[in-house]
Protein backbone atom coordinates (compact mmCIF):
# COMPACT_ATOMS: atom_id res chain seq x y z
CA UNK A 1 0.00 0.00 0.00
CA UNK A 2 1.42 3.37 -0.96
CA UNK A 3 0.86 6.69 0.74
CA UNK A 4 0.77 10.06 -0.96
CA UNK A 5 2.17 12.55 1.55
CA UNK A 6 3.00 15.51 -0.66
CA UNK A 7 2.16 17.00 -4.02
CA UNK A 8 4.48 19.44 -5.74
CA UNK A 9 5.62 20.54 -9.17
CA UNK A 10 9.28 20.96 -8.29
CA UNK A 11 12.07 18.45 -8.16
CA UNK A 12 11.93 16.42 -4.96
CA UNK A 13 14.95 14.84 -3.32
CA UNK A 14 14.50 11.66 -1.28
CA UNK A 15 17.05 10.70 1.37
CA UNK A 16 16.91 7.22 2.89
CA UNK A 17 18.26 7.30 6.43
CA UNK A 18 18.39 3.51 6.37
CA UNK A 19 21.47 3.93 4.17
CA UNK A 20 23.27 4.77 7.42
CA UNK A 21 22.94 1.12 8.51
CA UNK A 22 26.12 -0.74 7.49
CA UNK A 23 25.57 -3.84 5.35
CA UNK A 24 26.88 -6.43 5.90
CA UNK A 25 26.28 -5.89 9.60
CA UNK A 26 29.35 -5.61 11.83
CA UNK A 27 29.96 -8.47 14.24
CA UNK A 28 27.97 -8.13 17.49
CA UNK A 29 26.09 -5.15 16.07
CA UNK A 30 22.72 -6.38 17.39
CA UNK A 31 21.29 -5.76 13.92
CA UNK A 32 19.74 -8.28 11.56
CA UNK A 33 17.41 -8.62 8.62
CA UNK A 34 13.95 -9.76 9.67
CA UNK A 35 10.66 -10.32 7.88
CA UNK A 36 8.94 -7.00 7.41
CA UNK A 37 5.58 -5.79 6.25
CA UNK A 38 4.05 -7.94 3.50
CA UNK A 39 7.05 -10.24 3.67
CA UNK A 40 9.56 -7.63 2.52
CA UNK A 41 12.94 -7.43 4.33
CA UNK A 42 13.22 -5.16 7.35
CA UNK A 43 15.98 -4.05 9.69
CA UNK A 44 15.71 -5.41 13.24
CA UNK A 45 17.34 -3.72 16.24
CA UNK A 46 18.14 -5.48 19.52
CA UNK A 47 19.11 -3.89 22.81
CA UNK A 48 22.53 -2.17 22.82
CA UNK A 49 22.56 -1.69 19.06
CA UNK A 50 24.37 1.36 17.73
CA UNK A 51 24.06 2.93 14.32
CA UNK A 52 26.08 6.14 14.43
CA UNK A 53 27.34 7.95 11.33
CA UNK A 54 28.45 11.49 10.37
CA UNK A 55 25.25 13.28 9.35
CA UNK A 56 26.92 14.93 6.35
CA UNK A 57 27.15 11.56 4.57
CA UNK A 58 23.37 11.51 4.28
CA UNK A 59 21.86 14.94 4.92
CA UNK A 60 22.50 18.41 3.48
CA UNK A 61 24.19 21.06 5.61
CA UNK A 62 21.05 23.18 5.45
CA UNK A 63 17.63 21.55 5.81
CA UNK A 64 15.12 23.25 3.46
CA UNK A 65 12.21 25.16 4.98
CA UNK A 66 9.64 22.62 3.75
CA UNK A 67 10.32 18.91 4.18
CA UNK A 68 8.74 15.63 5.25
CA UNK A 69 9.91 12.74 7.40
CA UNK A 70 8.30 9.36 6.76
CA UNK A 71 8.77 6.05 8.55
CA UNK A 72 7.37 2.54 8.40
CA UNK A 73 8.06 0.89 11.73
CA UNK A 74 7.11 -1.98 14.04
CA UNK A 75 7.58 -1.46 17.78
CA UNK A 76 7.74 -4.35 20.23
CA UNK A 77 7.80 -2.26 23.41
CA UNK A 78 5.57 0.49 24.76
CA UNK A 79 8.55 2.32 26.27
CA UNK A 80 9.27 4.25 23.09
CA UNK A 81 12.49 5.91 22.00
CA UNK A 82 14.02 7.79 19.07
CA UNK A 83 13.47 6.53 15.53
CA UNK A 84 16.38 8.71 14.47
CA UNK A 85 18.21 11.76 15.77
CA UNK A 86 20.80 14.20 14.47
CA UNK A 87 22.83 15.38 17.47
CA UNK A 88 25.14 18.36 17.96
CA UNK A 89 28.89 17.59 18.31
CA UNK A 90 28.63 17.25 22.11
CA UNK A 91 25.71 14.84 21.64
CA UNK A 92 23.63 16.84 24.12
CA UNK A 93 21.01 18.37 21.80
CA UNK A 94 18.76 16.76 19.20
CA UNK A 95 18.88 19.08 16.20
CA UNK A 96 16.42 16.97 14.21
CA UNK A 97 14.67 13.78 15.24
CA UNK A 98 11.48 11.80 15.71
CA UNK A 99 10.67 10.38 19.15
CA UNK A 100 7.91 8.04 20.30
CA UNK A 101 6.92 8.12 23.98
CA UNK A 102 4.13 6.54 26.04
CA UNK A 103 1.04 8.67 26.62
CA UNK A 104 -1.96 8.37 28.93
CA UNK A 105 -4.52 5.60 28.46
CA UNK A 106 -2.11 3.42 26.50
CA UNK A 107 -1.67 5.93 23.68
CA UNK A 108 1.57 6.96 21.95
CA UNK A 109 3.06 10.44 21.53
CA UNK A 110 4.84 11.14 18.24
CA UNK A 111 7.17 14.15 18.52
CA UNK A 112 9.22 16.01 15.93
CA UNK A 113 12.30 17.62 17.48
CA UNK A 114 13.82 20.63 15.72
CA UNK A 115 16.52 22.64 17.51
CA UNK A 116 18.94 25.41 16.64
CA UNK A 117 21.77 24.20 18.87
CA UNK A 118 23.51 27.58 18.70
CA UNK A 119 20.53 29.15 20.48
CA UNK A 120 19.11 26.35 22.64
CA UNK A 121 21.00 24.14 25.07
CA UNK A 122 18.19 21.60 25.34
CA UNK A 123 16.28 19.76 22.62
CA UNK A 124 13.11 21.51 21.41
CA UNK A 125 9.89 19.73 20.40
CA UNK A 126 8.37 21.41 17.37
CA UNK A 127 5.15 19.38 17.49
CA UNK A 128 3.72 16.41 19.39
CA UNK A 129 0.75 14.30 18.33
CA UNK A 130 -1.08 11.75 20.48
CA UNK A 131 -2.28 8.65 18.63
CA UNK A 132 -3.58 5.19 19.61
CA UNK A 133 -0.83 2.75 20.55
CA UNK A 134 1.38 1.76 17.62
CA UNK A 135 2.88 -1.22 19.45
CA UNK A 136 3.00 -4.66 17.80
CA UNK A 137 1.77 -3.63 14.37
CA UNK A 138 3.39 -2.15 11.29
CA UNK A 139 2.71 1.57 11.28
CA UNK A 140 3.26 4.15 8.56
CA UNK A 141 3.76 7.66 9.84
CA UNK A 142 4.74 10.83 8.01
CA UNK A 143 5.38 14.33 9.33
CA UNK A 144 5.05 17.09 6.75
CA UNK A 145 6.58 20.43 7.71
CA UNK A 146 5.69 23.78 6.15
CA UNK A 147 6.58 27.32 7.24
CA UNK A 148 4.24 27.36 10.24
CA UNK A 149 2.55 23.97 10.42
CA UNK A 150 3.35 20.30 11.01
CA UNK A 151 0.91 17.67 9.72
CA UNK A 152 0.88 14.04 10.81
CA UNK A 153 -0.23 11.31 8.43
CA UNK A 154 -0.90 7.97 10.11
CA UNK A 155 -1.28 4.81 8.01
CA UNK A 156 -1.84 6.85 4.87
CA UNK A 157 -4.55 9.08 6.35
CA UNK A 158 -4.23 12.64 7.58
CA UNK A 159 -4.41 12.55 11.38
CA UNK A 160 -4.09 16.20 12.42
CA UNK A 161 -2.09 19.40 12.04
CA UNK A 162 -0.39 21.63 14.60
CA UNK A 163 0.53 25.29 14.37
CA UNK A 164 4.30 25.24 14.75
CA UNK A 165 6.23 28.36 13.71
CA UNK A 166 9.95 27.82 13.99
CA UNK A 167 13.25 29.68 13.98
CA UNK A 168 15.20 29.26 11.83
CA UNK A 169 13.05 28.19 8.90
CA UNK A 170 16.08 26.47 7.40
CA UNK A 171 17.94 24.44 10.00
CA UNK A 172 21.73 24.46 9.65
CA UNK A 173 23.52 21.43 11.06
CA UNK A 174 26.92 21.69 12.70
CA UNK A 175 29.60 20.11 10.44
CA UNK A 176 30.47 17.68 13.25
CA UNK A 177 26.89 16.60 13.98
CA UNK A 178 26.10 12.88 14.16
CA UNK A 179 23.19 10.83 12.85
CA UNK A 180 21.84 8.04 15.08
CA UNK A 181 19.26 5.45 14.03
CA UNK A 182 17.06 3.92 16.74
CA UNK A 183 18.38 6.10 19.57
CA UNK A 184 19.81 9.54 20.43
CA UNK A 185 23.29 8.72 21.70
CA UNK A 186 24.75 7.79 25.07
CA UNK A 187 23.84 11.03 26.89
CA UNK A 188 20.26 11.61 25.75
CA UNK A 189 19.54 7.92 25.31
CA UNK A 190 16.10 7.08 24.01
CA UNK A 191 17.21 3.70 22.73
CA UNK A 192 14.48 1.21 21.97
CA UNK A 193 14.89 -1.50 24.60
CA UNK A 194 13.95 -5.15 24.68
CA UNK A 195 10.83 -5.86 26.71
CA UNK A 196 11.56 -8.50 29.39
CA UNK A 197 8.33 -10.33 28.63
CA UNK A 198 9.56 -10.98 25.09
CA UNK A 199 13.17 -11.88 25.80
CA UNK A 200 16.30 -10.93 23.94
CA UNK A 201 15.60 -13.07 20.89
CA UNK A 202 13.08 -10.65 19.41
CA UNK A 203 13.85 -7.31 17.82
CA UNK A 204 12.21 -4.38 19.55
CA UNK A 205 12.46 -1.99 16.64
CA UNK A 206 12.05 -2.90 13.00
CA UNK A 207 12.24 -0.61 9.98
CA UNK A 208 10.92 -1.76 6.63
CA UNK A 209 12.90 -1.48 3.45
CA UNK A 210 12.04 1.62 1.46
CA UNK A 211 11.36 2.77 -2.06
CA UNK A 212 9.61 5.66 -3.73
CA UNK A 213 8.10 6.58 -7.05
CA UNK A 214 7.02 9.78 -8.75
CA UNK A 215 3.64 9.61 -10.47
CA UNK A 216 3.03 12.78 -12.41
CA UNK A 217 3.12 15.62 -9.89
CA UNK A 218 2.65 13.31 -6.92
CA UNK A 219 5.47 12.01 -4.78
CA UNK A 220 4.52 8.55 -3.56
CA UNK A 221 6.31 7.19 -0.53
CA UNK A 222 5.99 3.43 -0.08
CA UNK A 223 8.18 1.97 2.69
CA UNK A 224 11.08 3.73 4.36
CA UNK A 225 12.59 5.96 6.96
CA UNK A 226 13.49 8.99 4.91
CA UNK A 227 13.42 12.73 4.48
CA UNK A 228 12.18 14.40 1.32
CA UNK A 229 12.23 18.04 0.32
CA UNK A 230 11.97 20.37 -2.63
CA UNK A 231 15.30 21.29 -4.16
Amino acid sequence: MSCVISVCRRKVKIISLLDAIPVPFPEKSNLAFVEGEDGFPAYGFKKEHEVKRPYRLFLPERLPREFAVAVTVLLRSSDGGFLFAVLNPLETVVQLGVQLTPAADGNTNISLLYTDSEVHFTSQRLATFTVPSVQDEWTKLALQVTDSEVTLYLNCSKHSSAYAPRVPLELIFDPASTLFIGQAGGIIGGQFEVSPRRGVTEFELQFSAWSFAELGDMVVIIHHISIDYNC
